[in-house]
């Protein structure tokens, strides 16, 4: 499966990515000043993920921090990036910036399950 998104505010011109979006839904944790929020995870790759936010803060360009579950780990994986888009219709895209990569592999080997 191969995506290719278009960014129609103009902003950063396309964004084309590469590799395959993996389909989920977990929550995460986005850390904003001393304020958490819990965010639905709708899909996760090697370089981005996507999360549900009818009513976005979130900004293209923006630094975002996250925290995501692993399963059988009670430490969650600290992931830092910059939004992509940010859009009441399709939630907040964000590029991965910095993650510990062998924590988050692990992670995409055995993503949650996607609700129908």
């Amino acid at each position: 499966v191969l995506m290719v998104t278009r960014d129609r505010d103009g902003e950063g011109g396309d964004e084309r990515r590469i590799e395959p979006r993996t389909d989920t839904a977990f929550f995460a944790v986005e850390i904003r000043g001393n304020d958490l929020y819990y965010r639905l995870v709708r899909n996760i790759s090697a370089s981005g993920f996507s999360f549900d936010d009818r009513f976005p803060l979130e900004r293209p360009g923006d630094p975002i921090l996250m925290e995501f579950p692993l399963p059988g780990s009670r430490e969650p994986i600290r992931v830092s990036g910059r939004v992509v888009y940010a859009r009441p219709d399709r939630g907040v895209g964000v590029r991965i910036e910095d993650v510990e990569k062998d924590r988050y592999a692990q992670l995409m080997a055995v993503p949650p399950p996607a609700r129908k």
